[in-house]
């Protein structure tokens, strides 16, 4: 390779992200990124979402209490979902691009139809495209619907990869494994880190005031509480250890349509429950700090469940259904935790041993949190995408 192709590869590379609305697990990746030499980068929001639409699943309006728009270059298009604002969001695209000409467009996904607008634009505009959805293969889909997913894969010069089943759900899609590159699916790791290190002095007192005692194990759910993540199954797997003389609690962390129905249950199942309503992002250690086992039973309809990687963060053993993405990656059975079949039985079967055994919750909890903090972290993400970045440019 000659001198002079060594310098154009080691050039500043300008990124433009094209994303939905600002979430808060990304936008410090986004300032990681800004924070680099060799990386320029601008993000297109195609809206901000109001207190009430954020709110949606949880049943309570509320803002993020950390910084979502700070320390990086931004814009915001305003954007409905509609016919009218399709047309809107081409125009507006094709402007930014031509007028940044970014030498890649990073697209999150095509889950809505202005991000294949995105990808559309990209391609029009001969600008390398690159992917990061969330998409599985854990899920069957229609004859149409794949044939669908193959054509808007073909636009993509390259895919971020969140995970195993990301990965292998391109792979049955037809990508060719030199388009993949590892983008591994983060929280704010080193915040999440400090934050438990903040308060880790206050769990007696979090268990005292929830009406857990000591010798109590407290399984937790941390998130919506809504139809396709199954919260009910923790009460019913608490029941069955719970016959099995094992003093097992619950603690429900977040809100939404079926609290109440929760309540009920756990009354009518006589198993002791305590609900934490709903956490913003800098109160989340009430929820961690004050549990023994974490507990993910979601539906396929979970592409990956970003609050296990919070959950290992925080050293807790994790069970996450074999529904779940993160199941895969996250979950090595009898070293970070299990995956269980989404039964109350299968459940109560994998959470018995660890509510059975202090030491061996302590030895999955510091492994999972290694496994986390090594290869789940924005940096991990960073590295994969300046790989894409130097494989399509």
């Amino acid at each position: 390779m000659s001198v002079e192709s060594n310098a154009n590869r080691d050039e500043k590379k300008s990124i433009c992200v094209v994303t939905t609305h600002p979430i808060q697990y990304m936008a410090p990746w986004y300032r990681e990124l800004t924070d680099r030499d060799d990386v320029s980068l601008h993000v297109v929001f195609l809206r901000h979402l109001s207190h009430q639409s954020q709110g949606v699943g949880f049943g309570v309006p509320f803002v993020w209490d950390v910084p979502l728009l700070a320390g990086y270059s931004n814009e915001s298009l305003d954007l409905d979902n509609g016919v009218r604002d399709l047309f809107k969001g081409f125009f507006a695209l094709t402007r930014i691009l031509k007028y940044r000409r970014p030498d890649v467009v990073l697209v999150t996904g095509w889950n809505e139809a202005l991000l294949v607008v995105a990808q559309l634009v990209a391609r029009l505009c001969r600008i390398k495209l690159l992917v990061r959805g969330e998409s599985n293969d854990l899920r069957k889909r229609s004859a149409f619907v794949r044939l669908t997913h193959r054509a808007l894969l073909a636009l993509a010069h390259g895919f971020l990869t969140i995970g195993t089943a990301n990965r292998r759900f391109y792979a049955s899609n037809g990508v060719h494994p030199e388009r993949l590159f590892d983008g591994a699916y983060f929280v704010e790791t080193e915040r999440m880190l400090r934050m438990r290190e903040a308060h880790l002095t206050k769990r007696a007192t979090l268990r005292a005031e929830r009406g857990f005692g000591e010798e109590d194990v407290v399984l937790l759910f941390c998130g919506k509480h809504v139809a396709f993540k199954r919260p009910q199954l923790l009460i019913e797997a608490a029941a069955l250890l719970r016959g099995s003389g094992l003093p097992v609690k619950v603690s429900f962390a977040g809100s939404g349509e079926l609290t109440q129905s929760l309540r009920m249950c756990a009354n009518a199942l006589s198993v002791p429950v305590h609900f934490e309503g709903f956490l913003n992002q800098t109160e989340l250690w009430r929820a961690y700090l004050s549990a023994d086992i974490f507990v993910l039973p979601s539906t396929n309809g979970e592409t990956w469940g970003l609050v296990t990687n919070e959950a290992m963060l925080f050293e807790l053993p994790v069970l996450v259904s074999n529904e779940v993405g993160s199941r895969y990656d996250l979950v090595v059975d009898g070293e970070t935790g299990f995956g269980f079949d989404a039964t109350p039985e299968a459940l109560a079967a994998v959470a018995k041993p660890l509510a059975a055994d202090p030491e061996l919750r302590r030895r999955l909890s510091v492994a999972g949190a290694m496994r986390v903090r090594e290869k789940y972290s924005s940096h991990n993400a960073t590295d994969g995408l300046i790989q894409a970045l130097r494989a399509v440019i």
